[in-house]
């Protein structure tokens, strides 16, 4: 299966970020341009597994003639009950059906969810509620017929995009609204959500882009024709079908998901609601990504991996023993899982070695599945890929077991670290996109780190989203040889820079925290942190294990 490998950047502008140092000045170096290759979007296409039972149009609700279906993709595999996906398509509120998200539901099965598509009425059929209504229904009838597909009426989750997204935050929200509810039937069970994700779904109406719409474009405002009311004739309405109203410390765990160029700062009000309450809550940015790219390659499995790692978490999921998107090579299989990554042995190269792709995650122990003292594998990582050299009693059928720090992540494209609870930004070198000849990522144990700087043209950066923007210090976890400290590096945002002088700890796997400076950002949204040597001193310019961004205090 063919990946995409980008490695793309867009810098900021002097107005969202500036640095407060000693250092600064509008006569230090450039940054080093680079360019912004565009990504060509292609459509997912059916991802049936055999691993997997499809149950097709299913009837959960009658409203007298009108029969309302929902798709079943069960898993063949696990023990017991599984954790449960009720998948609300888009469309505007107007247009689509439950066909259009089925990749997503298949996919997510194929990982161990049992996955419901879900039909609801469009606003052409009947207007609000009545949508609402029919996903809540369909909750309902899961918790009580859903027992012969496997489904766990304690562990059900909502994932919708788009005005599915809406959906999926409103059922999540507001379980306890009786209008939400409907006469579909099964009304003794509950229709609350453990957990739910927002793909870039609109969850504040009354404010706000679809509020906007609905006064200057009402002829094209497809919440007016949903609500058959514009945002000014029923401000109520509107307010009343916002998830962002409904928030309370019940409200389950939420994850946002959304495209760079898709409004990002979209429910900003409703995330900085939840984390009042303490609800679990945070918001993943796919680099490139437009409304829509999660049923669009290459945003698609990343976006699937991450809907499967917050959901496993939430919902307290079993760790697979399989991988149902494998990594095909010219001498096997890659196959990547929770903890670890396995390389599944089906032909033996001539070189005594196996590549794969650089993957974004540090490692543990390497060795032969089988072997009970776990003879290490010697781990060679290049600048784009990884090499382990094969024991020579290695036959076909061996499997290699690399053991992970966390979910392996091929970054088929850049990862953008996301704020946390606390408001400070980690960016780990695992996530750093190296750029030149030398950089690289190095994953070992003892290493975990950007090195090999050797090449002073080399450079990284890391793409990172703030909901609150604000002053960070800034901290660099910097390791450097002994007797090869000296060299002269520069911290880059946009046009501005501050630079420090690397200090020798002795050692370049020795690593020592610094702060280095303030920098100030100034709006919410997607930014660009790189570090590029303004002169080298000896032999390399340094380690770096972990950047990170720290409120500063005020």
């Amino acid at each position: 299966m063919s990946r995409l490998l980008c490695t793309t950047v867009v810098f900021l502008g002097l107005a969202a970020v500036s640095f407060e140092a000693a250092t600064l000045s509008a006569a230090d170096p450039k940054p080093i341009p680079t360019r912004q290759t565009a990504i060509k979007p292609s459509r997912v296409q059916s991802m049936a597994s055999p691993h997997v039972a499809e149950h097709l149009d299913v009837v959960y609700a009658r409203y007298d003639k009108r029969e309302m279906h929902l798709d079943l993709f069960v898993p063949k595999q696990g023990n017991g009950p599984l954790p449960t996906i009720v998948v609300v398509h888009g469309g505007g509120w107007l247009n689509g059906n439950k066909t259009k998200f089925r990749p997503l539901a298949q996919a997510l099965a194929a990982r161990g969810f049992v996955t419901a598509a879900v039909e609801y009425r469009l606003g052409g059929e009947a207007k609000f509620p009545a949508g609402i209504q029919d996903c809540n229904t369909a909750v309902r009838w899961l918790r009580t017929a859903g027992q012969k597909y496997r489904v766990d009426p304690k562990r059900i989750a909502a994932v919708g995009g788009s005005a599915g997204g809406h959906l999926a935050g409103l059922m999540a929200a507001a379980p306890h609204v009786t209008a939400f509810q409907g006469d579909g039937g099964n009304t003794s069970a509950s229709s609350a959500l453990q957990a739910a994700v927002v793909l870039a779904g609109p969850l504040e109406l009354a404010t706000g882009a679809v509020a906007e719409r609905s006064r200057k474009e009402p002829k094209k405002s497809n919440a007016n024709q949903w609500f058959g009311k514009t945002v000014d004739e029923a401000p109520d309405l509107y307010r009343q079908a916002s998830p962002f109203t409904h928030i309370s410390k019940t409200s389950p765990p939420m994850l946002f998901m959304t495209g760079e160029f898709d409004h990002p700062e979209r429910n900003r009000a409703t995330r900085d609601k939840l984390r009042g309450f303490g609800i679990p809550t945070d918001i993943l940015v796919y680099k490139q990504g437009k409304h829509g790219c999660w049923n669009q390659h290459p945003w698609f499995h990343p976006m699937v991996e991450d809907i499967d790692r917050f959901l496993a978490t939430v919902l307290k999921k079993s760790e697979s023993t399989r991988d149902s998107n494998p990594i095909r090579t010219g001498w096997g299989e890659i196959h990547r899982l929770a903890t670890r990554v396995e390389l599944h042995v089906q032909k033996l190269p001539a070189s005594g070695m196996l590549t794969i792709p650089r993957l974004n995650v540090p490692i543990g122990d390497v060795y032969l599945q089988g072997d009970a003292e776990k003879s290490p594998i010697k781990v060679r990582p290049g600048v784009k890929d990884w090499q382990f050299t094969l024991p020579k009693t290695a036959k076909v059928g061996a499997v290699v077991v690399i053991e992970t720090k966390a979910t392996p992540y091929l970054p088929q494209l850049p990862r953008i670290v996301s704020q946390a609870k606390d408001n400070s930004v980690t960016l780990p070198a695992h996530h750093a996109v190296t750029h030149g000849r030398m950089l690289r990522y190095e994953p070992q144990p003892h290493k975990n780190t950007v090195g090999y700087w050797v090449d002073a043209k080399d450079f990284c950066e890391w793409h990172f989203h703030v909901d609150q923007p604000g002053r960070f210090d800034v901290q660099i976890l910097q390791g450097c040889g002994k007797g090869h400290g000296g060299s002269e590096v520069a911290v880059v945002v946009g046009e501005q820079q501050m630079k420090f002088t690397v200090e020798d700890t002795g050692h370049f796997q020795n690593f020592k925290r610094r702060t280095i400076g303030t920098l100030t950002v100034t709006k919410p949204g997607r930014h660009t942190l790189r570090i590029q040597p303004v002169r080298k001193a000896k032999a390399a310019v340094m380690d770096v294990r972990e950047i990170r961004l720290v409120p500063a205090k005020k």
